[in-house]
This record gives structure tokens, sequence and C-alpha cells, in this order.
């Protein structure tokens, strides 16, 4: 077998011949095709990249704690809106500070926006970061602030690099709008193995703000169609979104690459996979997720409970409303509901795809505008906890569908009770899902250079009705059809 094959599963479809897929060795990535001196020039990239940033006036004049120099829309490559910002910010902390953290470490903590939330609530925190700029900057924050800046430690240092940090010393580990700058999948799971070391059992490892793969075509086509001229083609369109995801400079991960994770890391007893909270219509609140490992309980009881089809009845905001009153001590659920965030987008995908070739961009755009949203918004469900009802909402993308809808359960509570998110048996997720789970950013030529090697291997040592068609590399193999 081929030095770099780890394993290689070989699929005669009865068409046109043998099509293999191959999971290749992240060793003879590393050392033969030079992929770790690839991932630190991809990580010396970003560092540059944040630290001029931060060399500006107006990161300098940036109030305390809302320094968001450098949060650019992918739409209008101009910065978020500063209440969208902190939506987004007070969701991320409340979903962190409901995790009960007393002792926490956050890697890629940049500009501070959380460290000067979390840390007035926890005994420890540790601040990670790889830019001696962007610390220096917080650093001065701090100094406004001694109360603060008396339980936090900075530590200058990559991700992957939590030396000195002792075994099962920290209730939580934060990685937060950070896993999108690494350099490939391998990498994250170096970081993420060194985090499920140092957090105690009945903690959690945090990875917010990640980008979704199954809804990466849809992020491309969205952004594309936005910026696109009114006479643009269909056929230049579809160009420009095949361009964009070959360009794609960040890591997209599927949330099956979390679920994975417990085969990897038996110290994982469950994760789960939360759609961003919040009403602002933006990249993150529509395209990305939270994962949330918790660590250390073997064999979580799991919150039973009936999931209903919510294609069967296209439930409305108001009927789920009376099914919480009429049975008010009964968890359940509903799976599969349409996402109204993404509605537009989809549509504009399907539209697209049909379209001939000398369709215009502005009569797409109309098009899609005429659609009616028929699906719920996620936020709408969470704010159902608002209302009295007794219930805890959660949300969940791990049967990670392509459309982006979700699963939703409802679990009795006492208004003075809270309700940390307890293990839910979430509808699982399609098998193939776990072929794909991570982009590969900045790969293109090197994975391309592999598949070359691999086919030119077949092509010498295997007869030739034996040699495959087209090699795919995948980051693990489906035992199934």
């Amino acid at each position: 077998m081929h030095p770099a094959v780890r394993q290689a599963s070989l699929v005669d479809d009865g068409g046109d011949g043998i099509v293999a897929f191959v999971v290749p060795d992240d060793s003879y990535m590393d050392e033969v095709l030079g992929r770790e001196m690839a991932g630190s020039t991809v990580l010396g990239k970003w560092r540059k990249t944040f630290d001029l940033s931060q060399l500006s006036k107006a990161a300098a004049t940036a109030p305390v704690g809302f320094n968001t120099i450098g949060w650019n829309s992918s739409y209008t490559r101009g910065t978020f809106p500063l209440e969208a910002m902190q939506e987004w910010v007070d969701n991320t902390v409340n979903d962190i500070l409901g995790l009960s953290p007393k002792a926490l470490c956050e890697i890629g903590c940049g500009t501070g926006m959380l460290v000067m939330r979390l840390a007035p609530h926890c005994d420890r925190y540790v601040a990670v970061d790889f830019s001696p700029v962007v610390l220096n900057r917080l650093r001065e924050q701090l100094q406004k602030v001694p109360s603060i800046a008396a339980r936090v430690e900075l530590m200058e240092r990559r991700a992957d690099n939590l030396d000195g940090l002792g075994q099962d010393s920290f209730d939580a580990v934060v990685l937060n709008s950070v896993v999108q700058y690494f350099p490939n999948v391998a990498y994250l799971t170096k970081v993420l193995e060194n985090a499920v070391k140092i957090v105690r059992p009945g903690g959690h490892v945090y990875v917010g703000d990640v980008r979704s793969l199954p809804l990466l075509q849809a992020f491309n086509t969205s952004v594309e169609l936005f910026q696109a001229a009114d006479e643009l083609s269909a056929g230049e369109l579809r160009d420009r979104i095949r361009r964009r995801a070959e360009r794609e400079p960040e890591l997209v991960l599927s949330p099956a690459y979390f679920l994975s994770l417990h085969n990897r890391f038996p110290k994982i007893s469950s994760v789960d996979l939360w759609p961003l909270r919040g009403r602002a219509d933006n990249e993150m609140t529509r395209f990305r997720y939270a994962a949330i490992l918790h660590i250390g309980h073997d064999n979580p009881a799991v919150f039973d409970g009936e999931f209903l089809d919510w294609s069967e009845r296209r439930w409305e905001l108001d009927e789920i409303r009376s099914e919480l009153r009429r049975h008010p001590t009964r968890p359940f659920g509903i799976r599969g509901i349409r996402n109204t965030r993404l509605e537009k987008d989809l549509a504009a995908m399907a539209v697209l795809d049909a379209a001939d070739a000398a369709f215009a961009a502005g009569a797409l755009r109309h098009k899609i505008e005429q659609i009616a949203n028929e699906g719920l918004h996620p936020q709408s469900l969470f704010d159902l906890e608002k209302e009295g009802l007794g219930f805890a909402v959660f949300l969940s993308w791990a049967a990670c569908r392509q459309d982006g809808s979700y699963d939703a359960f409802f679990v009795p509570q006492k208004p003075s009770q809270g309700c940390v998110s307890p293990a839910i048996g979430w509808p699982n997720s399609d098998a193939s899902e776990f072929a794909p789970l991570a982009n590969a950013p900045g790969q293109l030529r090197m994975r391309n250079e592999l598949t070359g090697q691999l086919m030119a291997y077949c092509n010498q040592n295997l007869p030739r009705e034996s040699v495959p068609r087209e090699i795919i590399l995948v980051d693990s193999l489906v035992r199934t059809s």
C-alpha cells in the first residue's frame, strides 16, 4: 500500500468504473508534502493580519472589552454593525456562563471581548493568544480594570501548545471564533486533544462560532449573489461560486467532525451542537454553530422524549405554545424544522442550479424575494423560554442536514430551577456526513498532488481493469452503501 494511504475503499458503481475513497495519512501529508510547513505559513499570515488590525487608531480608541476591529462582513467587506456584534458577544457569554466555569482557559482570546465579561465570574482565567500585538492591546485594557486583571493570566503561544497547564485543572476551555483560522483539521484535532486533557471530569470544551461545512455551498451562493451586478449571467455567477469554494482560506467543519471525536478521545462523554442565538441577520447567525464537548461523564443518562416530525404537520409557533400548555410535564422534541434564516439562500441555490446560463443575477434576486418563508426562526423558539411556559428550549444541528434544518427539544423546568443542557437523544445524522468532516483550506494544490501520486501508483501496480477512474480524499470511511 502507498505510504500516503491510511484507509481506502473501492466502489464499483456498475457504470464507468471504480471510484477509490482514500483517507490520507497525516504524517505523510506533513513530512512528505509539507503540510506542517504550509500550516505554519497559514498561522503566520493570520497573525500578521491580526497584528496589523490592532495597530490602527480605531483599535487604540476602542471601548474597553468591545474592540471589534477586524470583524468584517463577507458580503459588504465592511465592519459588522455594533448592535449585531453586541448581541453576538452577549449570547456567547451567556452560553458559556451556563456551563458555570470557575477555572477557565480561553484559546485565542484576541482583543478580550470574552475575557472582560467572563473573568469576573471566574476564580482563574488563563487567556492564550499567539499575537503579541493583540496581547499587548488586551494588557492595556486590563490595566484599566484592576479587579479583572488580578484574575487573568496572559500567555503568548500557539493554540496547540498548552504545556504547563495541568491535567484536569480547568472547568472549561473556550475556543470562540478561532478554529476557522487553523490551517487544517489535523491541527484542530491536536488542539482539542490538549484541551480535553486539561479539563476535569464534569467540565466542558466550548468551540464557538464554527463555520458549517454542510452550508458552505449555500454561503458561497449567498455572498456571490449579493455582490453580483444585476446584469451578471447565471453562468458567470456559477463560475464565481465555484472559484470562491476553491480559494476558501478558512477551515470549515461539519458538525459530524465533533460527533466523531468521542471515538478518538473517550474522555468526551457527549457533544451538543447549537445553532447560534440571535435576531441579527448575518453570516454568523445563519451559517455558524457552537460545539460543546462534555467531559468525563461515562454513559450519561439520556433525556427521553418523543420527536415529532415538523414536515408532517408544519408546526407554527402558536401550535408549539399550545402543545407546551397542554402537556406541562412532558418533554418532547420536533425534528427537521425548516430554518427561516436560510430559506432565501437555499432557494437561490435551487433556482440558480436550474437557470439558463444567460439568466441575469438581478432577475434571480427578484425571483428569490417573491418566495414566502415557511419555516421557523431559531430565535423564536429560544424566546419561548421567556414566556413563562415552564420549559427550557434546546436546539441542535447534530443531524448535519444539508438544508440547515434543525431539531428542538423542550424540557419541563421550574421557574427558579434553570437548566443546563441535558444529555438528549437527538435524531441521528446520515452516515454520509461522516465522510467530509472538513474542507482543506489552502491545500488544494497539495491534495491534487497527492491524488496524482496515488493515481500514478495505481497505474504502475494494479491491473488495468482495477485502476480507479477517480480518487477522492475523505476524512473517514462510511461503512454503508
